[in-house]
């Protein structure tokens, strides 16, 4: 009767356990965004700092940042976020565009999570030829991708500490249970 209830109680703790491991899983963080960086010229020259980067995967954009300025010259670093987290952007080896102060830049580059892109973005200005000019077209200022990740949830306890301490309770439990049916 004892070896029944302590089976019953080590099928419990690990019927609990994964109950927990699941639960845990299914707050893991999302998919990691794919970061591009580099230098930004136009026309040859720094462009200036501050000048708005919008990354796009289609017509989807996926990411913003401004060129900051370091050792003389002008560079960027911008997060892409991935289709998990924002829908249409980053799947992988999908194409990325970027708009530079408002221009398209000719370089693109290929959406990868695992390791930093370098992409340095060159822009040129075309030659103006004589024809009627019509003002541009006011560009909206695209929104910053949601990351989905708060604070509240980076403190939290990882599954995994969770799955070892059910696991070492029922190596406790079923320790003791042989150490009972020892006695007897």
């Amino acid at each position: 009767m004892k070896r029944l209830a302590g089976a019953a109680v080590v099928a419990a703790l690990l019927a609990g356990s994964t109950f927990a491991a699941d639960t845990a899983f299914a707050q893991s963080p999302p998919e990691p965004p794919s970061r591009f960086a580099g230098s930004v010229t136009i026309d040859g020259q720094p462009a200036p700092a501050g000048t708005p980067i919008e990354a796009r995967v289609g017509s989807t954009s996926c990411g913003v940042a401004t060129v900051f300025l370091q050792g003389g010259q002008a560079r960027y670093v911008i997060d892409v976020a991935g289709a998990a987290t924002q829908a249409g952007c980053g799947t992988p080896g999908a194409q990325v565009t970027f708009v530079v102060g408002g221009r398209a830049a000719p370089q693109t580059g290929s959406w990868r999570n695992y390791e930093l892109v370098q992409l340095d973005l060159a822009l040129t200005s075309a030659t103006p030829t004589p024809a009627a000019t019509q003002p541009p077209a006011a560009t909206p200022t695209p929104r910053p991708p949601v990351a989905g990740t708060s604070r509240a949830h980076a403190d939290a306890p990882s599954a995994w500490w969770i799955v070892a301490m059910a696991g070492l309770a029922s190596l406790g439990f079923a320790g003791m249970g042989w150490a009972a049916s020892r006695r007897q």
